[in-house]
């Protein structure tokens, strides 16, 4: 049975009386407030009429994809390495849309069940910071790409489009790596298909999708225009104000860096490789940022010096030092050390910074803080989750969460 909405007042049925085709309710409104109380009861529009009246689904079952469980195949992989595509994240989420509704799919008869209506709609929702795109450009134009919603902590996906072979693949790939790097918990991939299960998707029963709504973390709300890169970085030092220069150095990395997404407890750790009178304080942070990873490291040391930091005369660069620890083998107390741990999945390899960080699978004072935000990021090159690297990790140093 299919409930007709009030257009007045705001409301769903319960989603588990849809039809069997999932076809739920008609009617009521596509703004915002009526898209996001859909979406945090496991509902979606499919199409409206032509008196723009939505038709409001929940389908039985429900295709998902937890991000552990995304499989990157090794074309896709050599694909996403060697950078043939650029990927950008809300630089164009109107033309996202468009292409979707335009370009001709197998089987599609007719216009798109994205109307005019739906486009003017969820450009609504994106300005008001819970729609985004993910976008593949090819010599600077858009090939590719794909939009959906991010309530809480997991994202809905609604339609892609490429008119690049794979072009949509890379773009499903940076919003799986997003998922991972922010810790959300599962992909919303909607209706089943064999193009999404080739990808680690997988249908689930309405009754079960509900469930892992019902656990929804409100708090992880990533609300207002993500950025393109994400770089993951541990802060600490063992001297002066521990606790001081690590709040300071979180406001500086905010301003000149970019948006604090995650941050971990702060844990006491001891010194590692020398020793010294006082234990180390360090944190992990999660930033997105518009940066390149070298204008990041840029920035860190930067931000290291302001803090107090004074690094030995022998040091060559100002794009060597912060990762001087690679190849020095002494090490020093310091009031500040900002670390470049991850920048996406991206693997570098210059004489001026190694991403990721190649040591950073030995120290428990890393993986620790990280394992509490990002558990189940797996690591571009050793090809494991930092909880799994964290439960193989050889270092047993003391490392406390402080608070």
């Amino acid at each position: 049975m299919a409930y007709l909405l009030d257009g007045n007042q705001v409301g769903f049925p319960d989603p588990s009386l849809a039809e069997d085709d999932g076809f739920l309710a008609v009617g009521g409104s596509l703004e915002p407030l009526w898209l996001l109380n859909a979406y945090y009861m496991g509902i979606f529009p499919w199409y409206d009429d032509e008196e723009g009246h939505p038709y409001w689904y929940s389908l039985d079952p429900r295709m998902v994809l937890l991000p552990t469980d995304f499989r990157c195949s090794k074309s896709l992989t050599r694909l996403l390495r060697s950078r043939r595509f650029e990927v950008r994240v809300d630089t164009c989420f109107r033309e996202v849309m468009e292409r979707c509704a335009s370009v001709p799919r197998p089987g599609q008869s007719g216009s798109s069940w994205i109307s005019r209506n739906f486009i003017d709609s969820y450009c609504r929702l994106h300005e008001e910071g819970f729609a985004h795109s993910f976008e593949t450009f090819q010599d600077g134009q858009l090939v590719g790409g794909l939009y959906g919603v991010s309530l809480c902590d997991y994202f809905s996906g609604e339609s892609m489009f490429h008119t690049v072979t794979d072009a949509s693949k890379v773009a499903f790939a940076k919003l799986v790596e997003f998922a991972e790097l922010h810790g959300f918990r599962f992909i919303d991939a909607q209706q089943p298909t064999r193009h999404l299960e080739s990808l680690g998707a997988k249908p689930i029963p309405r009754e079960e999708f509900l469930k892992l709504l019902e656990s929804n973390d409100t708090q992880k709300s990533y609300r207002g225009r993500w950025k393109s890169n994400t770089v993951v970085l541990l802060i600490g030092g063992n001297q002066g104000d521990r606790i001081g220069l690590l709040v300071r150095a979180m406001i500086e990395i905010a301003n000149r860096i970019g948006v604090v997404s995650l941050a971990s407890s702060i844990y006491e750790t001891e010194p590692w490789g020398f020793e010294a009178e006082q234990n180390f304080m360090n944190q992990a942070l999660v930033v997105d940022t518009d940066l390149s990873a070298e204008e990041v490291l840029k920035e860190a040391l930067a931000i290291e010096k302001d803090l107090g930091r004074v690094r030995p005369s022998e040091d060559k660069s100002p794009l060597s030092v912060l990762h001087s620890s690679f190849s020095v083998k002494k090490y020093s107390s310091r009031p500040m050390d900002i670390d470049l741990i991850f920048y996406n999945n991206a693997v570098i390899e210059t004489p001026e910074l190694q991403l990721p960080h190649p040591r950073m699978h030995l120290r428990r004072f890393v993986l620790k803080p990280l394992a509490q935000i990002i558990p189940d990021f797996k690591h571009p090159k050793l090809l494991k989750t930092i909880s799994e690297l964290l439960a193989e990790c050889p270092d047993s140093s003391d490392v406390k969460e402080y608070f």
